[in-house]
């Protein structure tokens, strides 16, 4: 990789919002791929930020570590193995061109089915078996793909109308055990390197910054502009994603 003055600001800034991302705004980890996309390939991006989401999450876990929906937590999370494991045997048959809509069309769907239940105020079982399977195959998938799971996590978390801090927390816990799983598979697909891995260390003290920064961030948001925030980016990633 070229170290211009665009690929530095480009990875100083992935740095700091990987961080913000994960104690506080989840649903910016969805634009951090399309960033480093735009000074690499989208299937390189996809290895390269791995290990960082990874820095991010065990720092986020220990912050939250407190805070978490576990019982939401274990009904997605074998689930989302499963789709780890497909989203691994089809990413090397199943072109972005393809993927990228399809995908961006179902979190469209997601957040649009999410704002129904919010102004009917219908009951959207989270307890449901079949939505914890649904949701959880297709956060595997986006993630073993394309890092793409946050705006199916943030649907899935704001069905539960948790408190902000349960929700940063559950949404730590997650990412930190599925992108531990997804380590091997992307090691697998030779998506890993011994460079990105030094360039990932060089960015650490970025992203530190930017796990503190959230941390205070998330304290002064108020409960209704933290789930509209969430909404708003996973919306703006799926039209991102479709077009």
């Amino acid at each position: 990789m070229e170290f211009s003055a665009l690929n530095i600001v480009v990875l100083c800034g992935t740095a700091l919002l990987t961080g913000i991302s994960r104690t506080a705004i989840p649903g910016l980890g969805m634009l951090l791929s399309t960033l480093v996309a735009l000074i690499m390939p989208v299937r390189a991006s996809t290895g390269f930020i791995l290990p960082m989401l990874l820095m991010a999450d065990i720092m986020a876990v220990f912050h939250w570590r407190r805070v978490a929906a576990w019982r939401g937590l274990v009904r997605i999370l074998p689930w989302a193995g499963i789709g780890i494991v497909c989203g691994y045997f089809i990413m090397g048959s199943l072109t972005d061109a393809l993927f990228k809509p399809l995908l961006g069309g179902m979190i469209i769907v997601f957040v649009i089915l999410d704002l129904v239940r919010r102004w009917t105020k219908a009951d959207l079982k989270t307890s449901s078996r079949a939505l914890a399977a649904v949701m959880g195959i297709l956060a595997g998938i986006a993630t073993m793909m394309a890092n793409a799971a946050g705006p199916i996590m943030s649907v899935y978390l704001l069905s539960m109308d948790l408190r902000k801090e349960d929700f940063v927390g559950t949404n730590a816990w997650f990412f930190l055990i599925v992108n531990l799983a997804k380590l091997p598979f992307s090691a697998a697909l030779g998506l890993i390197t011994w460079q990105h891995l030094k360039i990932n260390a060089a960015l650490l003290p970025l992203i530190v910054l930017g796990e503190l920064a959230g941390v205070y961030l998330v304290k002064r948001i108020s409960q209704k502009l933290f789930n509209t925030l969430a909404q708003a980016l996973a919306a703006a990633a799926g039209l991102k994603l479709f077009f």
